[in-house]
């Protein structure tokens, strides 16, 4: 901001040293710089306007969030905002510079973010603006083009109001339409207020005979075909409320068509008053006399209007900022400097005109206050309005999900009557069964009563057969009895016996197990002492060999000695003594050992002696053991023979016993299931009555439950039916509501149409006056300075 200001404060001081050297225009650009505060004031003010409008419309569509077709039309209404703006942005200063300040302030797209087509437009608006400005510069030599120019304002005005007419017929043709809408639904309502009478009337006609099966399922068909069409009624209604969704989203896009509309009047009538200040310092300023001069003022002059110009873009693009106070501040220093400037060379005349001029702008500057004021309220007034709309928008959808929500819950106890009324059709079809079942089991027990009536006396003489054979059983069974206590005596006595035998088998073939592991034992003695004893025999034939041995070897020796001592008579040599001396020496040695070979050879003949003798004893002892067990094996397996023949003897006659006493059982048995038999049959034909008089009264029970369930549903129904109804009645007091409010907003916007018609017109005046002013006191001012 501070580098835009910069330029734009550096624009001006080329145009004041040309002031400053060049005398005879000194009076010109004294009128410029009047006119240049007087439309920056106009041009602060409506850009603070403007600003103020588009934050309100702004916070309306955040408010209300319009359809697609709102949202298009609200970008166009920025296209067309942002336009002027940028066409005095391109004309002023550099697009880069422009792009980056509209980025930093708001979020408005910068010229370089619209698209191709947008580009096109601006650059076909500066090649218009640029073709006016020239066509205004070469044509503004005479008051007539002003003329001319206000016509053409006054034709514009007029095919506005003429636009505004036809849109207002147009409003009100489609509120006429809503109104016969909204009566043709007020009969419908009412028609359907009478349909729920009448089904709520059948319903209890239908509640009050619910013990009747019959009649209930042509009433339940018909109230199937009323439910039936209630839906359908339901559907059209849903389909009218949706129709009159959709109205009024249109209505709000006329609306938001509508605000855009008067937001662009307003726009263009800015755009119109910055073109006509702009324009008046070249239409005045062109004279025959001072023309070369007057040619390098004019760029002078444009300067700072373009510069307010881009700066009033920049606040209606962005949110207000101290940047921005202070951007529009700067232009209008340098030029109250310029004005001091030229102030100082002006004569005393000029200068009083000059105040006076300034006290009759200032005068029109707070009426335009006033009246910006008055339409900043109005504005408000029409924000909190359309605020109150958004809320009744809110509202409507609230009744609208709630609608659903009702509908949804009417489609689920829809499904759930239609479920009791299967499950009542099946319990009916049940309890038809069993009026039919109970109906053929009287009429089976009726025949059996008649039957039981007609062999009545056989009955008796088979009660009194039964009764004799009832009383010979018992005599016999007492006698079985006294029979099966003998025998069951006489088994107990055998198993006695047959366990004692047991046992004393038991203890023999311990003793057998006993005196068969000591024959072991002593067997394994016995083959322990004979290894031994062939040891013993092996080692007593070793000396033996060894001892033979030695007998040779001392044979062999004697011989050696005899030798020697032949051999020593024949020489006494000494070495013959050494040898002998050795060989006495080993004769010796082996001579004990002899000895103690012999000795171990006595020893071991008399082991084995001994050990042969304790085998000869051990061998008769084990035979005599084993003879003594096989005698007592033999006694115990003939006892054990003699013991299981008598157990088989004791098994037979008590199997005997049994068969005897199972076949007495049978035949009392079949006495008693015969007797249990005709008892059984009385039995069953008692428990079914009973059964049957029990299923009766469920069936009743159910029946009675099943009707105070179709009251509950029923009652529930009437009052889904009642809330339903009271939920159409609101929502069309919303709508009512809706188009009442649709209504005063109309009218309210008019008054606002008309109410701009007439700013725009004060406007227009103020212009011409003020331009006419301007040009006399231009006419003073060059006169004097000729």
């Amino acid at each position: 901001m501070m580098k835009a200001g910069a330029t734009k404060v550096g624009l001006p001081k080329p145009g004041l040293q040309e002031r400053v050297r060049q005398a005879p225009s000194t009076s010109s650009v004294s009128t410029t710089s009047s006119a240049m505060k007087t439309s920056r004031s106009s041009n602060t003010l409506a850009s603070d306007q403007r600003l103020s409008k588009l934050k309100r419309a702004s916070s309306d569509d955040a408010l209300t969030k319009p359809p697609p077709g709102a949202t298009a039309s609200g970008s166009r209404m920025k296209k067309t905002v942002t336009t002027g703006a940028i066409s005095d942005l391109a004309e002023a200063r550099p697009r880069s510079l422009s792009g980056a300040q509209t980025v930093k302030k708001s979020g408005i797209p910068a010229p370089r973010e619209m698209p191709s087509a947008i580009t096109r437009d601006r650059s076909s608006l500066r090649d218009q603006l640029k073709s006016n400005s020239t066509k205004r510069l070469v044509s503004s030599a005479s008051t007539s083009s002003l003329s001319t120019m206000t016509r053409q304002t006054r034709n514009s005005a007029k095919s506005r109001a003429d636009a505004e007419g036809q849109e207002k017929s147009l409003l009100e043709s489609q509120v006429k339409e809503l109104l016969a809408e909204a009566k043709a639904k007020d009969l419908e309502i009412s028609n359907l207020r009478m349909e729920l009478q009448r089904c709520k009337g059948k319903a209890s006609s239908a509640s009050s005979s619910p013990n009747s099966v019959s009649p209930q399922e042509p009433s339940a068909d018909r109230e199937q075909g009323q439910v039936g069409e209630a839906l359908v009624l339901v559907g059209e209604l849903r389909e009218k409320n949706g129709k009159f969704q959709r109205e009024l989203a249109a209505l709000r896009e006329e609306n938001q068509a509508l605000k855009e509309k008067l937001l662009s009047l307003e726009a263009s009538s800015i755009c119109s008053t910055n073109t006509s200040t702009s324009s008046k310092p070249l239409v005045n300023g062109l004279s025959s006399d001072s023309s070369a001069p007057q040619q390098h003022s004019l760029p002078s002059t444009a300067s700072p209007l373009k510069t307010s110009g881009s700066s009033s873009s920049d606040i209606t693009k962005g949110s207000p900022s101290p940047d921005s106070s202070e951007f529009e501040k700067i232009p209008s220093r340098s030029e109250s400097a310029s004005s001091g400037v030229s102030g100082s060379t002006d004569q005393a005349g000029a200068v009083n005109s000059a105040r006076g001029q300034d006290i009759s702008l200032q005068s029109l500057t707070e009426q335009i206050h006033k009246m910006e004021e008055s339409h900043h309220s109005t504005s408000e007034e029409l924000q909190a309005t359309i605020q109150e709309l958004a809320d009744q928008q809110q509202v409507v959808q609230e009744l609208t999900a709630e609608n659903e929500r009702l509908v949804e819950e009417k489609r689920l106890l829809q499904t759930s009557l239609q479920q009791q009324r299967e499950r009542l059709e099946v319990l009916a079809q049940k309890n038809e069964t069993l009026s039919v079942r109970l109906q053929e089991q009287a009429q089976a027990q009726a025949q059996r009563e008649e039957e039981l009536g007609s062999q009545r006396p056989r009955l008796v003489e088979l009660e009194q057969r039964y009764a004799e054979l009832v009383e010979s059983s018992r005599f016999e069974r007492e006698k079985l009895v006294d029979i099966q206590q003998q025998l069951t005596g006489s088994l107990r006595a055998l198993e006695e016996e047959h366990q004692e035998a047991q046992s004393q088998v038991r203890c023999l073939r311990e003793e057998l197990d006993r005196l068969q592991a000591q024959l072991d034992r002593e067997l394994e003695a016995g083959g322990q002492a004979a290894q031994a004893a062939e040891d013993q025999r092996a080692t007593a034939e070793g000396l033996r060999l060894e001892n033979n041995r030695l007998k040779a070897q001392v044979d062999i020796e004697r011989q050696k000695v005899t030798e020697l001592k032949a051999m020593q008579s024949a020489s006494d040599n000494t070495e013959l003594q050494t040898l002998l001396k050795t060989a006495h020496t080993e004769r010796d040695k082996l001579g004990v050992e002899l000895t103690e070979l012999r000795q171990e050879l006595l020893q071991a003949q008399a082991e084995t002696e001994h050990v042969q003798a304790s085998v000869s004893k051990v061998e008769a002892k084990c035979q005599q053991l084993q003879e003594r067990a096989e005698k007592r094996e033999l006694e115990l397996c003939n006892q054990v023979a003699s013991l299981e023949e008598a157990g088989i003897q004791g098994e037979n006659q008590v199997k005997e016993m049994k068969e005897t006493i199972f076949e007495l059982e049978d035949q009392v048995e079949q006495q008693r299931a015969v007797n249990c038999h005709t008892n059984q049959a009385v039995l069953d034909m008692e428990n079914l009555v009973k059964k049957l008089e029990e299923q009766k009264a469920e069936a009743e029970r159910q029946l009675k439950v099943m009707s105070r369930q179709m009251k509950d549903e029923k009652e529930e129904w009437r009052r889904f039916q009642a809330d339903l109804q009271t939920a159409v009645v609101v929502a069309n007091d919303i709508k009512v509501e809706a188009q009442q409010e649709l209504r005063t907003l109309r009218r309210e916007l008019q008054e606002e149409q008309d109410r701009n018609a007439k700013l725009s017109a004060d406007l227009e005046a103020l212009q011409g006056v003020r331009i006419s002013s301007g040009a006399t006191f231009e006419t003073k001012t060059a006169v004097e300075g000729h």
